[in-house]
């Protein structure tokens, strides 16, 4: 099966993180260090910033539930663009607030109408950078001008799932909102899609100071495990690995975009490790790709029952699944 579901390595994780995890596999009796203070040096030197910038979580999803709980605990409410990850909804209903869901305007985020949306009661702006599912950047001028218009005590969550992979040179320099600390901003990082550790729950945040430490607290005491961190160190070592992981997206998303091209199907210019594909009845194309070995990811829960969402494999799995859409339309469309 040509799993291209859920966005992952397609080269796995780096041959450093296998190694380190042999090493230290024999000692997973052992608790992991609770504050994870070797990664979040390593995570420090790599971003030119403190440690007590840096908050750890069981992979992204917890640290959004982390950010919802600390800034919603006294209720008000979080705004989302939709569709978006399905995660940003439900850690906002977990923590007690309440979701203002701004639709996408052509596919991106309606910036201009999530600030007419925002209120004295807003206390948090959730933003994937680029978002899942269409796969679509922020440039660096409309953030800094949708910023600019939030009212005062706003923290905007800028998840950077994807950014390893983005080669737009408008795409936003993150850290330089961290530094000025007006607005707000938290940004989120996951190791689970271009360092291929999804199996291993670890992903991590960078926020001014006074903010992490309140963020922190809000998480269980042993989040992040021994392996986990371990690994982390190795993968964010091996720029090599990494580069290699970018190479084979780009190269794969241009093959893809392509050949969708030549098909006449319609497709987002994603600048993710993914397409968002047109194809009418998603419920269909899904199964029949299903049945021909190939798993994409249905839509119907985003409101989006005509399209499916596909990750960037490998060459063999990106060329089964052309294959395989090609028949399942051939199929749909008797």
């Amino acid at each position: 099966m040509a799993d291209l579901s859920a966005n992952e390595n397609p080269l796995g994780p780096s041959p450093e993180v296998i190694s380190a995890i042999a090493r230290d596999v024999g000692t997973v009796h052992r608790y992991p260090d609770s504050k994870g203070t070797a990664l979040k040096a390593a995570l420090a030197k790599k971003f030119g910033v403190e440690t007590g910038n840096i908050i750890l979580g069981n992979g992204s999803s917890e640290i959004f539930d982390m950010v919802a709980g600390t800034l919603l605990r006294t209720g008000g409410e979080a705004i989302i663009g939709w569709p978006s990850f399905p995660t940003y909804r439900a850690a906002i209903l977990r923590a007690g607030g309440e979701v203002v869901a701004v639709p996408l305007l052509d596919y991106a985020y309606d910036l201009d109408e999530m600030v007419r949306r925002a209120s004295r009661r807003t206390r948090l702006v959730i933003l994937g950078n680029p978002n899942n599912p269409t796969g679509l950047t922020l440039t660096q001028a409309a953030l800094d001008r949708f910023l600019g218009y939030l009212p005062k005590g706003c923290v905007v969550c800028l998840d950077e799932a994807y950014a390893e992979y983005v080669q737009s040179r408008n795409s936003p320099n993150s850290l330089h909102y961290i530094e000025a600390r007006r607005p707000v901003v938290v940004v989120v990082h996951t190791l689970s899609k271009a360092y291929g550790l999804a199996g291993l729950r670890i992903g991590y945040a960078i926020a001014p100071e006074f903010l992490a430490l309140d963020i922190d607290k809000h998480r269980q005491r042993f989040n992040t495990s021994r392996l986990a961190q371990i690994a982390a160190i190795a993968a964010i070592s091996d720029s090599e690995h990494l580069a290699k992981t970018v190479a084979l997206i780009a190269s794969g998303r241009e093959w893809l975009s392509a050949r969708l091209s030549q098909l006449g199907i319609f497709f987002l210019p994603s600048e993710a490790n993914f397409l968002l594909v047109r194809v009418g009845d998603g419920t269909r194309v899904c199964q029949s790709l299903k049945d021909r070995g190939v798993l994409v990811r249905q839509l119907d829960a985003l409101g989006l029952p005509g399209y499916i969402r596909v990750s960037v494999g490998g060459p063999d799995d990106n060329e089964r699944f052309i294959e395989g859409l090609k028949a399942a339309l051939s199929v749909s469309r008797k």
